[in-house]
């Protein structure tokens, strides 16, 4: 391997977090880290055949993100390698793995791995509390060596069983809930303006949020330093309960890696 590259959108870091645990299982550095989040029309880097990419995302109602799955839509494989992660809030993943996979294999990427993995849950935080945990940890590790050993084997092909999911793609249903600040906690820093992907936030009243654009990625509440953004309501609470009591038993990841094919004379 010449590079190990990553690509996620990560809001709230717990993305971010298994795509670093699942490099740490190829004992090699990160050369090139790119969180979407941070630009949605980011340039993407060229690969080759001897590249390896990291590419994953939060799954938001059973899909990828459309600002994530756009950005995406930039990439050219050109026979690099690729390993695919979601991150679920203990939910399911429904179709945003093979969303996923089915846009790597049209950009000319090779999936040697494919996994979903659980995260708290970015807007239900009592859904998923702490996770990725101590052993989700050890399985996101476990399955970034299992890939690099796949890999090991030199081969240029690779046979990967499809992951669940349905063609066409479940419709992605909008957010009912968006996160704000009271106006009397809010310490107009700015950085929610900023850190917010798709511009949600209005520069001369950052402690409101224009529901319209906003995805309810939660990012603008991991940033701020003042603790004042947040959802609330009546609405929020009702849902909560209900998504609470649906969606706490523990879900366990699925990984799996591609079986490689012996090449011909």
């Amino acid at each position: 391997m010449t590079r190990l590259t990553a690509i996620y959108f990560s809001a709230t870091d717990t993305t971010r977090k298994c795509v670093d645990e699942v490099a740490k299982g190829f004992d090699q550095e990160l050369s090139k880290v790119i969180n979407i989040a941070d630009n949605l029309e980011v340039v993407m880097p060229d690969f080759t055949e001897n590249d390896v990419v990291i590419i994953a995302s939060p799954v938001y109602g059973g899909r990828l993100p459309i600002q994530v799955s756009n950005a995406l839509q930039r990439l050219n494989g050109n026979d690099a390698r690729a390993i695919a992660i979601v991150v679920y809030g203990n939910r399911d993943y429904d179709d945003a793995l093979l969303e996923l996979t089915d846009i790597l294999s049209a950009k000319s990427f090779r999936t040697v791995g494919q996994g979903a993995f659980i995260g708290q849950h970015s807007i239900f935080p009592k859904v998923g509390t702490s996770r990725p945990d101590n052993s989700d940890i050890l399985r996101l590790r476990e399955f970034g060596k299992e890939c690099r050993r796949v890999i090991e084997t030199e081969t240029r092909s690779y046979v990967l069983d499809s992951p669940k999911g349905k063609r066409p793609y479940k419709k992605i249903a909008g957010v009912p809930v968006h996160p704000k600040a009271d106006e009397s906690d809010c310490a107009r820093c700015g950085i929610c303006v900023v850190k917010c992907p798709v511009g949600a936030i209005p520069k001369d009243r950052p402690f409101s949020t224009n529901n319209e654009i906003c995805i309810s990625c939660g990012r603008c509440i991991t940033v701020c330093s003042n603790n004042a953004r947040h959802y609330s309501g009546i609405v929020y609470s009702g849902i909560g309960i209900i998504f609470k009591a649906a969606f706490s038993k523990r879900k366990y990841p699925f990984w799996s890696v591609a079986t490689p094919l012996a090449e011909s004379n």
